[in-house]
């Protein structure tokens, strides 16, 4: 798989989710990584790196160890001087143990199936239709 298809695996997963990226930005204290500039959590963007060893479907168990949280000159500043993964690595290695855990569970999240309740249909329609709910009547 291409460098662009991992990139846009990741990049899907993120648009997918909105609400792990913006809990993950809240983990991280809505603080860029690399310059520790702080914005809205709307202001900051999610990178990836180093996705080799994944697979398409992307395995979010893996992806805490290969993101990081960038404002957005920061996040263009590492694709066009293209940082090392070793210096990416090094960034993530810095995070403290509780915020790896954090958004390890975040990303780790799988809710529970939803099963609606049981009920007959027609009969809620012939109930909301009689005339004990009827207004002004």
């Amino acid at each position: 798989m291409g460098e662009k298809a991992r990139d846009m695996s990741t990049h899907r997963f993120f648009i997918d989710h909105p609400i792990r990226a913006k809990k993950i930005k809240l983990t991280l204290g809505c603080c860029c990584e690399l310059c520790g500039v702080c914005l809205p959590p709307e202001g900051l963007e999610i990178h990836t790196f180093s996705l080799d060893e994944l697979y398409a479907p992307m395995q979010p168990a893996v992806l805490e160890e290969h993101l990081l949280v960038l404002c957005p000159r920061c996040h263009a500043d590492v694709h066009e001087f293209s940082l090392p993964p070793a210096d990416q690595e090094w960034l993530v290695r810095m995070r403290d143990a509780e915020k790896k855990k954090s958004i390890s569970a975040i990303l780790n999240y799988v809710p529970r199936r939803y099963t609606p309740p049981e009920s007959d249909i027609e009969e809620a329609y012939r109930e909301a239709c009689s005339s004990r709910f009827r207004f002004g009547v």
